[in-house]
């Protein structure tokens, strides 16, 4: 068997995974609301097992190829031993190109370094955001407590009710809110709340915002990023109707219907607004009757097993890696 099938089938995997992944996601949502906190781990970590395994297709092709050396000669002679240690093809194999094997080897750390420094400036794009918004709320609001819960009030007809990261003020109620629900929906509303709060819904948006944004032109990444905000939906729905019930939050969510602040929140071009809202009908269905998970079980099974897949593929090939550079690069055996 040639040395470049093995980069060629991981290239299809790969393709494949990131066309076929947002059907994948749609056809086993059954059985992933079912489960929304452990999803949205899953999730996250099939975006970055996903990315670990497009970097080991640049380190498959260093195996498989070989070209002119760019380094000087005992730079060279230290990246080759670290090559010929962590490969399982032996040299007689490769295929002569006009590729420095070096730049296979640096590409995936230095897209990784690009990555990062985009997602870190999303990132602090997005507390700017975040910063913006809490001021204008701060400015018309009062603090108080209701129902148990430490919440930021502001004068306002519409239901208004949504929650900031708790540092930039926490969870933020109208006046109208408290007159639109019952006692025991208003419960229901802010023990939702309280559960992005607590559950740190907030941190994992702003992570999720700063590593996909660059990353959207990829199918799953881009459904990965519209899903995963449902599912933390899901969880805060979880935790709230364990303290109050299904029908209280399920009352409460078709009273408040879409989201309506009252207020204008500003935020930084090209960003979605930080804020967390427990509003909606759209999640009814799901509370009052959730799918049947029949039909969602082969495409759960599809997708444990492309997570599985691309867990074994990324520790084989990175493994060699990691062992022949802590090995000190020793000539191989």
């Amino acid at each position: 068997m040639s040395a470049m099938v093995l980069p060629l089938l991981l290239a299809a995997a790969l393709g494949a995974t990131a066309v076929a992944g947002p059907w994948l996601l749609r056809a086993a949502a059954p059985v992933l609301m079912r489960v929304p906190r452990l999803t949205v781990l899953l999730l996250g970590g099939s975006l970055l097992l996903w990315l670990l395994t497009a970097a080991a297709l640049c380190l498959t092709l260093a195996w498989t190829v070989t070209g002119p050396s760019v380094l000087p000669a005992p730079a060279a002679d230290i990246c080759q031993r670290c090559l010929d240690a962590a490969s399982p093809f032996a040299p007689s194999t490769t295929i002569e190109t006009g590729i420095p094997v070096v730049l296979l080897l640096v590409l995936p750390g230095l897209v990784l370094l690009l990555l990062l420094v985009v997602s870190a400036h999303r990132w602090l794009c997005r507390h700017r955001a975040t910063l913006s918004v809490a001021r204008a709320v701060v400015a018309r609001a009062r603090r108080t407590h209701i129902a148990g819960h430490a919440v930021l009030l502001i004068q306002d007809a519409n239901p208004v009710v949504f929650s900031l990261p708790q540092r930039s003020g926490g969870i933020v109620v109208s006046d109208g809110l408290l007159a639109a629900l019952e006692p025991v929906e208003l419960a229901a509303v802010l023990e939702h709340e309280h559960a992005h709060l607590r559950q740190r819904h907030h941190l994992v948006l702003a992570l999720l915002a700063g590593l996909v944004w660059p990353l959207r032109w990829v199918p799953l990444a881009a459904a990965i990023a519209d899903t995963l905000p449902h599912y933390l939906e899901i969880a805060a729905d979880n935790a709230a109707r364990r303290h109050t019930g299904t029908p209280a939050l399920a009352g409460a969510l078709l009273k408040l219907g879409t989201p309506e602040t009252g207020i204008t929140l500003p935020t930084e071009a090209g960003l979605d607004s930080p804020v967390l809202h427990a509003a909606g009908p759209d999640r009814i269905r799901h509370l009052v009757a959730p799918a049947t998970t029949g039909v969602a079980a082969l495409p759960t099974a599809l997708l444990a097993l492309q997570l599985s897949a691309f867990t074994v593929v990324a520790a084989a090939i990175h493994g060699p890696y990691v062992y022949a550079a802590l090995a000190g690069c020793p000539l191989p055996t």
